[in-house]
């Protein structure tokens, strides 16, 4: 009996340590997979690249006098004739003319709003190219649309401002009024991407001095138990805030003279870090994580400074350029900037990852999944390239 109770403690005992050696095969795997995962990220964070081939070459879409950019994965183009969607392939996806003198365009995700400045036409297009057109009966001053679909249009109505959202189907949802005399006048505003928020930046003038009051508003079950859906407002005296805008639901940004304001909050938007600035902001470009703030370069006979900083307002990158750029596009974990005649891309870490030229004038570049990968509008044509 005590021989069968000894086999029976060895067995459990061999049991115990086959597992054990089990998990310890399984935590070495799970050890070197992530020390492999580790490596190729530091390796690609760093690789740098000296020149590119040209994998394909497409004829030129759209017209001569268009402009292009990127629309998800693809590429879309607009003129004062009509907006339409290609493929990298140079197959178009959808196509909606019109006749407008000044098109504002804003596409989100794959949907796109567009209207003529000071015109009264709508345009809400998805991302089958499947359009509504709304008859706003005011004039539209300027748009913004969700990822999603959801448009909001200043519409001018004499000396009154309407923040009007529509849906995808073109049907009023909201209204904000607005005037110079009440809340001010309203100089940016912007949806959230989940539909409900919008944030507001007004400028007012009290007193012979110039003031901004930044209102959030949420038009779902928080912001209905508020007057007017306000959730949250900040004043800022004699400060002017341009420009504010929804990377993502939970954060909200405002740009301003002065500083640039970080705001988190699904519901109710709150001020949660501030960046001083030392100079003037040219330009802001974004991303769903990080925005770059560019800036005219003192220390330098022209040029510009970039800073980039994630959505805590930590800066993660700040690089200086010496050429005059086009257009700055803030992807995954670097940067591209580049005019007609060039291309620089840096990574966030600071490494300079590519810098020269792309075989012609350069009017447009959108980043495709691949990190090599660029697809590229030229005067005459459209090419895939890979940098090497």
């Amino acid at each position: 009996m005590k021989q069968i109770g000894k086999s029976r403690t060895d067995y459990k005992d061999r049991i115990f340590h086959h597992k054990l050696t089990i998990v310890y095969r399984v935590l070495l795997a799970i050890v070197l997979v992530a020390a492999i995962a580790a490596g190729v990220k530091i390796y690609l964070a760093n690789q740098v690249y000296t020149k590119f081939e040209t994998i394909k070459t497409i004829d030129k879409v759209g017209t001569s006098d268009g402009v292009f950019q990127k629309y998800q994965d693809n590429l879309l183009t607009y003129s004062k004739d009509g907006i339409s969607a290609y493929d990298k392939d140079g197959k178009q996806l959808w196509n909606q003319t019109y006749e407008m003198q000044e098109p504002i365009v804003v596409s989100r995700g794959g949907h796109v709003a567009v209207a003529d400045y000071k015109g009264s036409l709508l345009y809400l297009i998805g991302p089958s190219g499947n359009a509504t057109t709304v008859e706003t009966n005011l004039p539209i001053l300027d748009l913004d649309v969700s990822s999603s679909g959801i448009a909001v249009a200043a519409l001018q109505d004499d000396a009154t401002i309407y923040l009007r959202m529509f849906s995808t189907t073109g049907d009023v949802i909201s209204e904000i009024k607005t005037s110079m005399q009440k809340s001010g006048y309203p100089l940016a505003f912007s949806v959230s991407p989940d539909n409900i928020k919008v944030g507001v930046s007004y400028l007012k003038a009290e007193g012979g001095k110039i003031n901004t009051s930044l209102a959030f508003y949420n038009f779902g079950g928080v912001g209905q138990n508020e007057t007017d859906n306000l959730v949250s407002g900040y004043d800022y005296a004699g400060e002017l805030f341009p420009l504010l805008f929804y990377p993502n639901e939970d954060n909200a940004l405002a740009v301003g003279d002065k500083r640039v304001l970080i705001l988190k909050g699904k519901q109710k938007p709150t001020l949660q870090t501030e960046i001083e600035l030392d100079a003037e902001v040219q330009s802001v470009f974004y991303n769903g994580t990080n925005f770059a703030l560019v800036f005219r370069n003192t220390e330098k006979d022209g040029g510009y400074s970039i800073q980039v900083y994630d959505m805590n307002g930590r800066k993660k990158m700040s690089e200086t350029i010496d050429f005059e750029y086009t257009d700055l596009i803030v992807e995954n974990d670097r940067i591209l900037v580049y005019n007609q005649n060039q291309l620089v891309i840096y990574g966030l870490n600071g490494v300079k990852k590519y810098e020269g030229e792309l075989g012609g004038t350069i009017q447009a570049i959108v980043p495709t999944s691949s990190n090599t990968k660029l697809l590229v509008v030229l005067e005459d044509s459209i090419q895939l390239i890979k940098l090497r």
